[in-house]
């Protein structure tokens, strides 16, 4: 007799974890561009540009040409923004 596998216990795949992270960016970002439209005006156009420009963004960092360690700190040197990573 098979022995169950605990469904809560399954082990994952490296694929299925790349496939959630995406996902769970993209969820993300549409939460960000949401508030972007909703509170502070942005226009259909700029959503559309901002969502192609996060998704350029993306794919450099995912092949390595860009590191997110140097976009935060570009953000807090040159513009003040600190964020809490």
């Amino acid at each position: 007799m098979r022995k169950k596998v605990n469904p809560r216990n399954r082990p994952v795949s490296q694929a299925d974890m790349i496939k959630a992270e995406e996902k769970a960016c993209h969820l993300s970002m549409a939460i960000f561009l949401t508030v972007m439209k909703d509170k502070f005006g942005f226009e259909n156009d700029d959503i559309v540009r901002a969502w192609d420009e996060w998704d350029k963004l993306s794919e450099e960092i995912k092949e390595g040409r860009v590191k997110l360690k140097d976009l935060t700190d570009v953000l807090a040197e040159e513009y003040d923004i600190k964020l809490v990573v």
